[in-house]
């Protein structure tokens, strides 16, 4: 079986040296003997392979093994790169010249090994940048385990060595026999030489010895650490083929062979085309040539890598429902989808990044998604031609659309699924409380509204107002919002709805009183007017509706027939369309989105004695182009998972929140940061990313997300490519 290795962006190779000791599986000669009737078998060692396949545009790990070793070497592979992906793949081969690596010297002599470097396959990776088109190397590692009982003989070459005896890895050098016949006959001249001298005196002589120039050096610095330890490791018989398929193959070979020399130690590496000599490599010297390219070097080199950190995903997001995106896990694509569970289903979801990063792409999928498992989507759609909606509307069972470009649908600021509440049967206590809710949404619709001198919220004294005039205008149904407002303004108007609240407040209720503070009287005691300073910053925004035509037309027109309770039960998809030509005015886009969330509020509050009711996604874009609404947002948000209701956002960067983030964050909130998202952004959630870091949410591949969802008090962080768009 040959698999492929492909290394992740975070691979170490702290457990290198534990995979080559590891996979040592050396059996004994009686243990390779197979008995049958017929004949007598002898099987021969597991030999294991490793290979580097090189390219101009690529860098290919591969390892191969008998089917009998499988379940062990996929287990030490999973141990050692536990994050890696191992690929089954077909025997490789390249036509070309092929040569062998071979130790220049004995065995027993070390090669250098730090496996704190990353030598010699950092050198072998500046091959790669030298390489032209349809040029290709491939070196072949191969590994025969040898008994365990081979420190034995390394240890007993030390010994020699210390003696000034230096073992040949070729017992019939000619070199060597010749300098061993020349050391012999010097050894018997010089025994005659000193006889004869101690027969005339006692003086010594001293004698010039041949000297082998070869390990001169190596005997006067003595055997490094590297030789002295050898003997401490498992040991392979090893051959290293090196196949080069290119004309100009005689540079890449010495390029090759120059950069397994970065190993030269008390041993070093020649190029042969044959070697016919043992090569014993210990498993710390196979350890070394074995490694893995590290981040640095995959972002350097041109190498076949999974350049993101894989981290499983929890089951609970791989049950299907609304799809985050495809996770890729070892090789294997793996669908995960937002939690199922109900509770965690209704919080808040953040999707950010830049411009043509997939936001608007991704969001339709979501909206077709929530529809399809029977989620309601309330989407506002106010950015260029309202793509989101068109795009989404094809996959979309019976959408309600809401075009407010169209002036046939606008419709009067009102409250209809609260305020249809009221009948004839109603008390009058139930009818207060009605009104009472509907002026806490207004006062937010006020707000939104600029003032052309103060852009504020109004003040309190004016609030009071306010309140006052929605509050004698709601206790009756089928009322708008603009019939408060002239309340406040025509002093008639204001009179017939005190008349027409007998019998629900009383004379001297202060709704009433204040109201008749507006009164302006003459000397006698008659109403003349209104006070209108007294309400000048709500008489300015009132202005300010009027003179937009759009917004003029909602407070005259007539109340629409629309059930955003009945919307939400039922699981439908709504789109409030406003498009981006048709509302160039960021405070008439304010005005209309804070109108609608305060409606959506009231119309979910309405299902408040459901236990689980059905959920409605509430999608904003660019919600920082809305700041009332924001505003609306941040008070309200986290009591919206009681009543089903669940924020999703879509954002260029973090800070365009503002002040509604932190309320955000309290929510249990999820993040999708799709590629390209700002290192600001990152840095604000460097926290929340662990165990990714900030250089890897930078680095991600385009239309892919770095995902921190929330599946239950508990975040699951992974990265996904994003859903193909619909």
């Amino acid at each position: 079986m040959k698999l492929q290795i492909i290394p992740d962006i975070n691979i170490d190779n702290t457990k290198v040296l534990g995979l080559v000791e590891n996979m040592h599986f050396y059996k004994n000669l009686i243990k390779r003997f197979k008995l049958t009737k017929e004949e007598v078998i002898l099987f021969e060692q597991h030999i294991i392979t490793y290979e580097i396949l090189i390219t101009k545009d690529n860098l290919s790990f591969f390892i191969g093994f008998d089917d009998e070793i499988k379940d062990n070497i996929e287990t030490e592979l999973n141990i050692c790169w536990k994050q890696a992906t191992f690929k089954k793949v077909k025997p490789i081969s390249i036509i070309g010249i092929t040569k062998e690596l071979e130790l220049e010297e004995h065995y027993f002599l070390s090669l250098k090994t730090d496996l704190r470097g990353q030598f010699p396959l950092s050198n072998i990776l500046e091959t790669q940048t030298i390489l032209r088109n349809n040029e290709r190397i491939l070196i072949r590692l191969e590994m025969k385990p040898i008994s365990n009982t081979w420190y034995r003989e390394v240890e007993d070459h030390i010994k020699n060595f210390e003696k000034g005896k230096v073992a040949s890895k070729n017992t019939f050098s000619i070199k060597d026999i010749g300098f061993k016949t020349a050391e012999l006959v010097l050894d018997v001249v010089y025994s005659f030489i000193d006889f004869a001298n101690d027969m005339i005196t006692k003086e010594k002589i001293e004698h010039e010895r041949l000297n082998n120039n070869r390990y001169a050096k190596l005997l006067r610095n003595g055997l490094s650490n590297n030789t002295k330890e050898k003997s401490k490791y498992n040991a392979y018989d090893t051959k290293i083929y090196i196949t080069v398929d290119s004309k100009r193959n005689d540079m890449i070979f010495r390029n090759i062979e120059k950069s397994f020399n970065s190993m030269a130690g008390d041993n070093r590496w020649i190029l042969k085309y044959k070697s016919n000599n043992k090569n014993i490599l210990c498993s710390k010297e196979i350890a070394q040539i074995m490694q893995m390219p590290t981040k640095y070097y995959q972002k350097t080199y041109k190498i076949n890598n999974i350049d993101n950190r894989e981290i499983e995903v929890p089951k609970e997001l791989q049950r299907h429902g609304i799809l985050i995106g495809t996770a890729t896990i070892k090789g294997r694509g793996i669908n995960t989808y937002w939690c199922n569970n109900y509770n965690v289903r209704t919080l808040s979801k953040v999707v950010a990044g830049p411009s043509g990063a997939g936001k608007t792409e991704y969001t339709c999928n979501f909206i077709v998604g929530a529809n399809r498992i029977g989620d309601c989507t309330i989407t506002f759609d106010y950015i260029k031609k309202c793509d989101l909606t068109y795009n989404s509307i094809k996959y979309i069972n019976d959408p309600v659309l809401i075009d407010l470009s169209d002036e046939k649908q606008l419709f009067a600021f009102a409250y209809p699924e609260v305020s249809n509440k009221i009948s004839k049967e109603s008390t009058p206590w139930e009818r207060i409380l009605v009104a009472s809710e509907i002026a806490q949404q207004v006062k937010y619709l006020v707000n939104s509204i600029s003032d052309g001198d103060n852009n504020g919220a109004l003040s309190s004294q004016m609030t009071r107002y306010l309140m006052a005039a929605v509050k004698i205008v709601f206790i009756h149904p089928g009322e708008v919002v603009d019939n408060a407002f002239r309340v406040l303004e025509d002093w008639k108007v204001r009179n017939e709805y005190i008349r027409k609240s007998k019998g629900i407040y009383d004379y001297s209720d202060r709704v009433l009183n204040t109201l008749r503070e507006l009164n302006d009287t003459d000397s006698d005691g008659k109403i003349t007017g209104t006070k209108i300073h007294l309400i000048s910053g709500i008489i300015n925004r009132i202005n300010t509706l009027v003179e937009n035509p759009r917004l003029e037309r909602m407070l005259k027109a007539p109340i629409d027939k629309h059930n955003f309770t009945k919307y939400m039960n039922e699981g439908r998809a709504v789109y409030i369309m406003m498009p981006e030509k048709a509302f160039k005015d960021p405070m008439t886009k304010d005005v209309i989105v804070t109108y609608f969330m305060t409606r959506i509020r009231m119309a979910s509050l309405e299902r408040c004695d459901i236990d689980k009711p059905n959920i409605a996604h509430i999608i904003t874009d660019e919600v920082h182009q809305v700041p009332t609404a924001a505003s609306f947002l941040k008070n309200h948000i986290t009591e919206f998972r009681k009543f089903g209701l669940a924020p999703y956002f879509t954002i260029h960067y973090m800070k365009q929140f503002k002040s509604l983030l932190d309320a955000i964050k309290s929510t249990g909130v999820s993040y999708m940061l799709i590629q390209g998202i700002e290192k600001e952004n990152l840095q604000m959630l460097s926290e929340e990313i662990k165990p990714f870091t900030i250089e890897e949410g930078l680095s991600m591949k385009p239309f892919h997300s770095l995902n921190i969802i929330n599946y239950g008090n508990q975040y699951a962080k992974f990265i996904t490519a994003l859903p193909k768009p619909l």
